[in-house]
């Protein structure tokens, strides 16, 4: 029964006047939405129309004590497992014995510490909301998932009997009539590997009191099938401190932990190729550089980039250029195959190795010498013979770079250097002004100048509701046509910008353009009416980038709920609990917040539960290969499934074909963006072509969201 409100409803129920009105100003203070009663029988009676999200109650009350009222809720329908904390001010263990018979989570003895209560009914919360995300993901997952189940027993301390509940015998795939609930027969269903584990385990835990209560092991069913499960174990003690009995609950993990192992995959593996991330590779070249400073030795990377790679995908498609990345991914491999390498996927046609424990450049100029004549074969994709070449950079550490950023940066560097001149070559990375440097130069010096004279424009990229069928938003692209350089690629400038600081300038007023441009879309009935505008990541670390959007917003007149903010995968990774305090901060305004990229290397779904997000953005590279690679479109439905079940929506990029929009329609993917609807373009070009947009979706969908399959 969970509020979806942005703040969770708290139900303070308590006869005593100043702790209800210190319940209600701390609680609210923390972000709750307090809801009181002076009786219990007020609160059973308002309770159909209520949904809080957890109860505080107190155990003495006139006519109708805390443990009645607790018993009474947990008849509710709907209320069977609603967060239920006690107040007692009995500090005995038979009110906390009575509070948990009675249906109660949690209980806290008065006087209270109210911060401390606050933490409490959180993390009860966030415990609650776990549980039932954990059930939502397994409806929602493949075929192949099922719900996770619990079952319990119960064992006395010298006998081998034990009582099971019905959902253990389903766990452990035995049928009731044909086996004896004992202790035996339960470990034979252990997997014979980690039988004398759990024996061992079951064993200490009835002689001796234990720290750790739960273990987890493999369970065999009928015909092999092989079931993971966690035992948590509680131990009932005597007067006197011995262990007479033993409570366990077994729960079924099976799908749980085959999805941590996607999102695993997810998170560190590339997933055309299955190599390494940039994510992993930084962390291994972290610890090769630690080996290096201990040992005293060199290590190397080598940049791999394949040249005229996009031209393959514009000719062949995408599902071609998938193969040959494959391919070439192979051909490193056997360039490499020493245990110690690690080679990696880390941009669209982008590979990195890592040479470590070298005593000097020699071994890796070899190997870029073997990688670039491997991969100048030909390559046999669809029937055509396909010629390609790479271009390698090198950076040496300590030479080139003393930490894992400036190894890749620089090896990234020489690898420019390479293709600049004449690609299929390697280059060694060295400190003088080349042309990359000159480059670099210019565009600095025109940047600021060209901000002031209005070269940047902004671009807005139409983005639709799956549910309905609709415009809801744009997402806002800067563009720079310069006098002087000409088009200068968001990817020339925007790194420039973020390594002097102009991206803070710089984005505030495509922040500001943006509003401005909502505001007018608003008021003359256009259907888009909200606005993403990306944020960099030293814009967000500002100490007052909250107030400078709370500014903006102020001077535009845009409503918060109409702009959302979205932030790089790496911004999180860097500095949590920075991320965390603003994040929050923003969410008090009211603007909805989103994660750019997702997927491209550097945070997990898992580390999602700490951040408030209300929209996921999956790469492009992500939705290119649903229609034609069963792993691509597995991980794809495992990512849907997963922000579904968290209530986080999700955005997929990159849209090119009507195949790819059923495939994510079908899915219950929340939105996309892409080709296939519209072309980023200016406010003014959009404002034109918004009717042949609009009529161009009327197409695709009837008036109630759903997909015209046959259009």
């Amino acid at each position: 029964m969970m509020n979806t409100a942005v703040q969770p409803m708290v139900l303070v129920i308590d006869d005593d006047d100043p702790t209800r009105m210190m319940a209600t100003e701390f609680l609210t203070q923390a972000g709750f939405d307090v809801t009181d009663f002076d009786s219990g029988k007020a609160a059973l009676d308002e309770l159909e129309q209520r949904a809080p999200d957890v109860i505080v109650l107190d155990v003495e009350m006139p006519e109708m004590d805390g443990f009645t009222v607790c018993k009474r809720i947990r008849a509710c329908a709907g209320y069977e497992t609603t967060p239920i904390l006690m107040l007692t001010g009995l500090n005995n263990s038979d009110s906390i014995d009575l509070a948990f018979e009675a249906g109660a989570t949690d209980f806290a003895t008065k006087p209270i510490n109210w911060s401390l209560l606050c933490h409490r009914l959180r993390y009860m919360l966030r415990a609650w909301q776990a549980a039932q995300d954990l059930a939502n993901n397994q409806r929602s997952l493949a075929a192949a998932q099922r719900i996770a189940q619990m079952g319990n027993w119960q064992l006395t301390v010298g006998s081998d009997e034990m009582v099971w509940s019905e959902q253990l015998y389903v766990i452990l795939g035995l049928q009731a009539e044909n086996v004896t609930t004992s202790l035996s027969t339960f470990l034979q269903t252990v997997c014979a590997k980690e039988r004398p584990l759990v024996g061992d385990w079951m064993e200490d835990a009835q002689n001796q009191v234990m720290d750790v209560t739960s273990v987890d092991f493999c369970v065999v069913q009928n015909g092999g099938v092989e079931r993971y499960v966690r035992q948590q174990v509680e131990q009932v003690l005597d007067s006197e401190g011995g262990i007479v009995s033993l409570n366990g609950v077994v729960q079924d993990f099976t799908e749980k932990r085959e999805a941590e192992r996607r999102i695993e995959q997810l998170a560190y593996y590339d997933n055309v190729t299955a190599l390494p991330n940039r994510t992993l590779f930084q962390e291994r070249l972290d610890d090769a550089i630690q080996r290096a400073e201990r040992d005293n030795c060199c290590a190397a990377v080598l940049y791999v980039d394949i040249d005229d790679f996009k031209m393959v995908n514009d000719t062949l498609g995408h599902a071609s250029g998938n193969l040959m990345l494959n391919e070439i991914a192979r051909r490193i491999t056997h360039c490499v195959e020493d245990a110690t390498t690690c080679l990696a996927r880390i941009g669209a046609d982008e590979f990195t190795i890592l040479l470590p424990g070298l005593e000097d450049s020699s071994h890796a100029i070899r190997t870029a010498n073997l990688v670039i004549q491997k991969l100048a074969q030909p390559y046999a994709l669809n029937g055509s013979e396909i010629f390609s070449s790479c271009s390698v950079g090198i950076a040496m550490f300590p030479e080139h770079g003393t930490c894992s950023e400036s190894m890749l940066k620089n090896a990234g560097v020489a690898m420019s250097d390479a293709k600049r001149s004449g690609k299929n070559l390697y280059r060694m990375h060295d400190f003088s002004l080349d042309e990359e440097a000159q480059k670099r130069f210019r565009i600095e010096s025109q940047m600021r100048v060209g901000l002031e004279r209005d070269e940047f424009q902004v671009f807005f990229q139409p983005q639709i509701d799956l549910e309905s069928g609709k415009l809801y938003s744009a997402e806002a692209l800067i563009r720079w046509i310069s006098p002087e350089l000409g088009f200068v690629s968001p990817a020339d400038f925007i790194h420039i910008a973020e390594d002097n600081g102009f991206i803070v300038p710089l984005g505030e007023w495509v922040l500001k353009t943006s509003c401005l441009q909502a505001v007018e879309w608003i008021q003359s009935g256009f259907p888009i009416t909200q606005v993403a505008v990306n944020i960099s990541v030293l814009q967000f670390i500002r100490a007052d980038f909250t107030k400078t959007v709370q500014r903006i917003l102020d001077e535009t007149g845009l409503e918060p709920a109409h702009l959302e903010l979205e932030i790089t995968e790496s911004l999180l990774a860097s500095d949590t609990d920075l991320a965390v305090e603003t994040l929050r901060k923003l969410k008090e305004i009211g603007v909805q917040l989103s994660i750019d990229d997702f997927g491209t290397g550097y945070s997990s779904l898992s580390q999602l539960k700490h951040f408030p997000i209300d929209r996921l953005k999956l790469d492009q590279s992500f939705v290119q290969g649903v229609t034609t690679s069963d792993e691509d479109a597995a991980i794809t439905k495992a990512v849907i499934a997963m922000t579904n079940s968290m209530q986080v929506k999700l955005l997929a990029e990159g849209v090119e074909t009507k195949d790819q929009l059923e495939f994510l329609k079908l899915c219950h993917c929340n939105e996309i963006q892409g080709y296939f609807i519209s072309k980023p373009m200016p406010a003014d070009v959009l404002t034109e072509e918004i009717g042949e947009i609009m009529s161009r979706l009327e197409g695709l969908f009837d008036g109630q969201g759903n997909l015209r399959l046959a259009a």
